[in-house]
């Protein structure tokens, strides 16, 4: 993501209404440059594939989150301490 963008997804993803925050999310999504689009769109199938198979790999979405989260979503000044 872009480091602009962080904290409007952060913002995005704090909302209490699920209705309004799912709306957020799909419109900040869609509001990415294409190829970042695409490339979070095969992401997010593959760990969808991932995820479905925990039952013999143990990556169930909460691992998963555990394990990209911090790779993916970053501030802009890097700082472990704000995720």
């Amino acid at each position: 993501f872009f480091p602009d963008k962080y904290a409007d997804f952060i913002d995005a993803n704090r909302k209490e209404d699920p209705v309004e925050r799912l709306k957020t999310l799909k419109r900040l999504i869609h509001d990415l440059p294409e190829h970042h689009y695409e490339t979070l769109k095969f992401l997010s199938a593959h760990l969808k594939t991932v995820a479905e198979n925990s039952e013999k790999n143990k990556m169930e979405p909460r691992n998963l989150a555990i394990v990209f989260g911090p790779t993916l979503v970053r501030t802009s000044d890097d700082n472990m301490t704000h995720m």
